[in-house]
C-alpha cells in the first residue's frame, strides 16, 4: 500500500471519528434534561441555584420548549424531585378536577412553619373551617366600607403628603417603599385595627415591616434548599434561618401582646360586648375584632386561643402587605413603559370623574365604572402575578392530562408567571402589555377560565380577597393617576428580587410631578 494509501486512510477514520463524536454530541444534547444536567447526588439542584437571580425567565424558556410540563430531579435521598407545569389543562386538573389529591402537603407546611396553621398552610378541615368563616367576614358590607374609608384617609395623610413632598423637592422617590408602606398599613387597619404609621414623609424604619421582607426572601430559599440543609441552618441559628427565626420572633411578641390587649379592652367594654349580643349584624370593626367579639356571641363560650388568632393575622398580613403592593409596582412600571395605555386611563378617568373630583377619591361603586382602567389591572396581575409559583403536593400517584405521570408524595408547582407567556393560551402577542385583550366587543369585562388566568387561584381554594384586592388597586391607581404624573428614573432596569412575592429587585425609582387641574 502506498504511502498516499495510508495518508488517506488515515484522513477518513479522522473523518469519521469526527462525523461520530459530532452526533453523539448531538444526541447527548437533545437526550439532556431540560432543567440542566442530572448531576450524582445533587440532582438538577445546582442549575436552579444558578438561575435564581432570573428563575422565572429561565423557567418559562424551558416550559415553551417541553411543551409546557418539565420533571426535575432533586438531590438524593430528598424530597425536591417535582414537576413543573404551565399548562393549562394539568393546572385545571390539579386546581378542580383532582383537587382532593393535590393539597398544600407536608412540605409546604414545613416550608411555611412560621405561619403556623393560617389559613394558606394548611389542608383539610382547619383550611374549611377557617375559609367559611373568613368568607363571611370579607363579603361584610361593613369590611368592605372599613377598607374604603380606611383607603382614602391612607391616601389624604400618607401617599399624598409623600407625592407631593417629592414633586415640590425635584426628590428622587421608591415607589415601591411608598406602596409596601401603604398597603402596611392598610392591612393592619383591617386585620387589627392599628395603624403603625409607616408611611409618612419621614420614611421612618418599621421593623414589622422589614420582618415581612426576611420571612419572604427565607421562604423562597426553603423552595429550592434540601428540606435537611435548611433544617441544619435553622437548628444551628445561621445565615437566613437566623433571620427568619428573629423575624418570626419579633411578630410573636407583637401579635401575642396585642391580642391579650384587645381581650382585655374587650372584656373590660361591658356595654359593647352587651350589644353585640343582643343584635345579629354588629358594627363591623377589624377582623381580629370580628373573631373576639364572635367568640362572645358562641352560646357554649368556646374560646378562640390565641395561638389561632396569632396564625390568622399572620397569614392576612402577609397576604394583604405583599401582594398589592407588588402589583401597584408593576402596574406602574408597565403605564411607563406603555404611555398609550397611560393616556387611555386618564381619558377615562376624566370622563368617570368621582363625586369629590379635586381629591381623586373614588369609591368603590365609582371605581367599578372604570373598564378600561380595571383591564389595565387585570394585565398587570396576568404578566406580574404577586405570586407568580404555586405549590402543591400529590397525596396519591396521579397521570396528569399531558400524559405526565405523577409519584406519590411528589412536588406538583404550576408557574403562574410562565403561563402568561405561553402563545397558545394567550396568542402571539402574550408578552405584550395589551388591556384590549380583557375587553369585549361591548366595552364589559372578558370573563377568562381561572385556569388560564390562574393569578387568583382556582377551584375550592380561589382567592378570598380577589374582590377586594381589585377595588384596592383600582382606588389607588385612579388616586395617584389622577393627581400625578409618575416618569422612571432613566436607565432604571427591572429585575425580579429573590423572593416568594415578585418584588422588584433594586426597588422603583421614579420623579413625581402634579398634573394641572
Amino acid at each position: 500500500m502506498t504511502t498516499m494509501s495510508y495518508i488517506n486512510m488515515f484522513l477518513g477514520l479522522v473523518m469519521a471519528a469526527g462525523f461520530l463524536i459530532r452526533h453523539w454530541q448531538r444526541s447527548r444534547a437533545l437526550m439532556a434534561p431540560p432543567l440542566g444536567t442530572n448531576w450524582p447526588v445533587v440532582g438538577m439542584l445546582p442549575t436552579l441555584l444558578r438561575h435564581a437571580a432570573d428563575f422565572h425567565d429561565f423557567l418559562t424558556a424551558v416550559l415553551r420548549r417541553q411543551g409546557g410540563t418539565v420533571e426535575s430531579k432533586g438531590p438524593w435521598l430528598t424530597d425536591m424531585d417535582s414537576i413543573i407545569t404551565s399548562d393549562p389543562a394539568n393546572v385545571r386538573h390539579i386546581l378542580s378536577g383532582n383537587f382532593g389529591n393535590y393539597p398544600k402537603g407536608p412540605v409546604m407546611k414545613d416550608i411555611f412553619e412560621p405561619f403556623g396553621d393560617g389559613i394558606f398552610a394548611v389542608d383539610f378541615e382547619p383550611w374549611v373551617l377557617q375559609r367559611k368563616k373568613l368568607q363571611l367576614l370579607m363579603k361584610n358590607n361593613r369590611y368592605k366600607s372599613l377598607l374604603e374609608k380606611a383607603i382614602h384617609a391612607k391616601l389624604e395623610s400618607g401617599i399624598f403628603p409623600v407625592l407631593n413632598h417629592s414633586a415640590e423637592n425635584n426628590l428622587k422617590l421608591d415607589l415601591q417603599d411608598v406602596f409596601q408602606r401603604f398597603t402596611f398599613d392598610i392591612i393592619c387597619i383591617t386585620v387589627l385595627g392599628f395603624d403603625p404609621c409607616s408611611l409618612n414623609i419621614g420614611f421612618q424604619d418599621v421593623s414589622l415591616a422589614e420582618a415581612f421582607d426576611d420571612i419572604e426572601k427565607a421562604m423562597f430559599r426553603r423552595h429550592v434548599v434540601p428540606t435537611t440543609a435548611w433544617k441544619l441552618q435553622n437548628r444551628l441559628g445561621i445565615g437566613a434561618e437566623k433571620r427568619l427565626t428573629i423575624a418570626t420572633n419579633r411578630f410573636d411578641h407583637f401579635l401575642y401582646d396585642f391580642i391579650s390587649k384587645r381581650r382585655n379592652q374587650l372584656s373590660n367594654d361591658q356595654s359593647r360586648l352587651h350589644h353585640a349580643k343582643r343584635t345579629e349584624a354588629p358594627e363591623f370593626v377589624d377582623l381580629l375584632t370580628a373573631h373576639i367579639v364572635e367568640e362572645s356571641q358562641n352560646d357554649t363560650a368556646l374560646l378562640i386561643e390565641d395561638k389561632f388568632l396569632r396564625d390568622m393575622t399572620l397569614n392576612l398580613l402577609g397576604a394583604g402587605r405583599s401582594t398589592i403592593a407588588s402589583t401597584l409596582v408593576w402596574f406602574f412600571w408597565s403605564l411607563a413603559n406603555n404611555p398609550n395605555v397611560e393616556n387611555k386611563i386618564l381619558a377615562e378617568l376624566k370622563s368617570n370623574p368621582p363625586a369629590s373630583p379635586q381629591a381623586h377619591l373614588y369609591s368603590e361603586e365609582e371605581v367599578n365604572r372604570l373598564m378600561y382602567l380595571h383591564a389595565a389591572v387585570l394585565e398587570t396581575l396576568r404578566l406580574y402575578p404577586p405570586s407568580p409559583i404555586n405549590h402543591k403536593w400529590a397525596k396519591e400517584a396521579d397521570t396528569l392530562p399531558s400524559g405526565h405521570r405523577v409519584r406519590a408524595n411528589t412536588r406538583v408547582f404550576f408557574s403562574v408567571y410562565s403561563m402568561a407567556r405561553m402563545e397558545g393560551t394567550w396568542g402571539k402577542d402574550c408578552e405584550e402589555f395589551r388591556p384590549e385583550r380583557w375587553i369585549t366587543e361591548k366595552g364589559g369585562i372578558r370573563l377568562v377560565p381561572s385556569h388560564q388566568f390562574v393569578t387568583f387561584n382556582g377551584g375550592p381554594r380561589s382567592c378570598l380577597g380577589k374582590e377586594v384586592s381589585l377595588i384596592q388597586l383600582k382606588m389607588v391607581a385612579a388616586a395617584v393617576l389622577g393627581r400625578y404624573k409618575i416618569q422612571v428614573v432613566e436607565g432604571h432596569s427591572a429585575s425580579f428580587a429573590v423572593s416568594t412575592v415578585l418584588h422588584m429587585e433594586h426597588g422603583l425609582p421614579v420623579m413625581i410631578s402634579r398634573r394641572s387641574a
